[in-house]
């Protein structure tokens, strides 16, 4: 296997990972052991791929595409226990082929009306901007107001109903991607001390207090759209799993595909907390840079005021005659990295550049590294939305670059990025369109530095004020 730093007996090599770099330490390693490298978890061994060559070479290379799709639960405690039955945490099986297939034929089902969501994404745009005219002085969190934001609209797609910010499933939803967050980063110590799954800690009380969260709001929200459905009717996203389900079934002949109402609730928890969390923390970085660098958010609004004009709002159908909102939202992932490490375990053996990856091994992709990768990019460490624009200025698109892997790559790359695409892109557009963001008269130049270990890497919290754009006679949308 590939060299790394010297295990300890039992502990493995977590003081090392923790006595890195309390953010990345998975960077911080690689300046010492190289592009490649093995640290062992209490749970088994892991190898951390830090470019993009080594990345595209263990998922995309002939005959390896198949090869890392597992995820043993032992690496991934207590994310099962919050989640329940869930795709995103499934180790692989058939029963996981079948809800992927299910997933991705519902995503073009409802993605059919690709357009009708961009304007469904507007109901959460609007309680946004409601609530920032609410606020003394325009000025507001966009950490807090986002999320709370993105959560009322997955659930407007996943249920068809509209929710106010303040509305208590709301707050559950955000009380339990905060559960998840807090016990992903604690999963290093019940892998060292698994007896304390059994004891009353306050992250087991918040698991239940998370169990209690996703069975109440899920389950009673599918019975409902199962007893309701009618064949060749989607009103949502929900309706959307049902129908692709029947039309997967009728087509499988393998028995060990799970079960049908489990399967669904699954996805329908993943939409809403996994969808959520990432999205909103790309949006939040995204206003971060855009007050830091006020010549990114001029040109923004060049574009936008050339293209959509000040008497109507942008839509989805504007998405490809506003590159370099694009640009800068893809360089915006890539400098801030939301999600530095994730990965897989292999099913059975293989190699990557020349070594042995036993069965079970856990393969990392660190994307912070593979997004500073200087064989991929220049001047890695400047923000410059212009590399993800060609020569003519046109937008090259999310996956042309070779090191960039916002949504992951190969088999067990994210599933849902369209809407995510749709809801920051509407978030983005919209909220520019209509207002100049600055930072508070006299208030401290936020930093771009995280001072956290986070599951999903959000700036530390700042404030931000939105000035209207007086331009022309933009009205409102009622």
């Amino acid at each position: 296997m590939p060299p790394g730093p010297f295990p300890y007996p039992f502990l493995g090599n977590i003081p090392q990972i923790i006595s890195a770099d309390p953010v990345r330490p998975f960077s911080k390693l690689a300046e010492k052991y190289g592009d490649i490298y093995t640290v062992t978890f209490p749970s088994g061994n892991a190898v951390i791929l830090n470019t993009a060559s080594l990345v595209r070479e263990a998922r995309l290379a002939p005959g390896r595409q198949e090869v890392l799709l597992g995820k043993s639960p032992e690496f991934f405690y207590p994310f099962g226990e919050i989640m329940g039955h869930n795709m995103a945490g499934s180790d692989y099986s058939l029963a996981y082929l079948f809800e992927r297939k299910v997933f991705v034929s519902a995503m073009h089902i409802f993605g059919a009306g690709i357009e009708q969501a961009s304007v469904r994404a507007g109901h959460a745009v609007d309680i946004a901007i409601k609530e920032i005219e609410n606020k003394p002085g325009r000025t507001f969190s966009p950490n807090n107001l986002l999320e709370s934001s993105i959560v009322v609209q997955l659930l407007e797609w996943l249920t068809s109903k509209k929710m106010a910010l303040d509305d208590p499933i709301v707050q559950e939803i955000y009380e339990f991607n905060a559960i998840m967050g807090r016990g992903a980063l604690l999963m290093t110590m019940y892998q060292l001390f698994p007896f304390l799954c059994y004891l009353p800690t306050q992250l087991s009380r918040e698991i239940k207090r998370a169990q209690q969260i996703r069975e109440k709001i899920f389950p009673p929200e599918y019975r409902a759209h199962r007893d309701s459905y009618i064949p060749g009717t989607v009103r949502d996203l929900t309706d959307s799993f049902i129908s692709a389900y029947e039309k997967e079934l009728a087509k499988e002949t393998r028995k060990d595909i799970g079960s049908k109402d489990s399967g669904i609730r699954g996805l329908m928890v993943n939409v809403v907390s996994v969808g959520s969390g990432t999205t909103s923390a790309w949006l939040t970085w995204f206003f971060l840079y855009n007050v830091l660098y006020l010549n990114v958010q001029s040109k923004i609004h060049e574009e936008l005021d050339a293209v959509v004009g000040r008497d109507r709002l942008p839509n989805w159908k504007d998405a490809e005659s506003l590159p370099y909102l694009q640009a800068t939202l893809c360089e915006v992932e890539r400098v801030s990295v939301i999600t530095t490490l994730f990965g897989t375990n292999a099913i059975r053996d293989t190699t990557i550049a020349g070594y042995h990856i036993p069965k079970g091994t856990f393969v990392g992709l660190n994307i912070s590294k593979v997004h500073e990768d200087n064989c991929e990019w220049q001047e890695t460490e400047k923000f410059k939305p212009e590399r993800f624009l060609d020569e003519d200025g046109k937008f090259v698109g999310w996956n042309k670059l070779r090191g960039f892997m916002p949504f992951g790559i190969g088999r067990r790359e994210c599933p849902g990025q369209t809407l995510a695409k749709v809801m920051m892109f509407s978030f983005a557009s919209i909220l520019l369109h209509r207002y100049k963001i600055e930072l508070p008269e006299g208030a401290e130049i936020p930093t771009t530095k995280v001072s956290i270990p986070q599951l999903v890497t959000k700036p530390n919290d700042f404030l931000v004020v939105a000035k209207p754009r007086e331009l022309g006679l933009l009205q409102d949308r009622q």
